[in-house]
């Protein structure tokens, strides 16, 4: 299975520096390019939060088509906090 990774640009630098696939999803066009370019039953996408928050309808809908790759969001630091 292949790691996949979407991210914004201040997470997507420490994925990057693991080895991982990471795409950079600043704009809703950025994720909806990000998601029809990334299906495939092989992947385990990882969203975080802040991607999350430009379309979550979008991502629930992609996450719950069968047959679609295993997708799952990371959640965010807690609001005020850096952890």
């Amino acid at each position: 299975m292949r790691l996949v990774v979407l991210s914004d640009g201040d997470e997507a630098r420490g994925f990057r520096l693991a080895g991982v696939d990471t795409i950079v999803c600043r704009t809703r066009a950025d994720l909806d390019r990000a998601l029809a370019e990334r299906r495939g039953p092989d992947r385990v996408m990882l969203v975080s939060e802040r991607v999350y928050r430009l379309a979550p309808r979008a991502i629930d809908a992609f996450q719950n088509r069968p047959g679609w790759p295993l997708l799952v969001v990371l959640p965010g630091a807690p609001e005020g906090g850096d952890a």
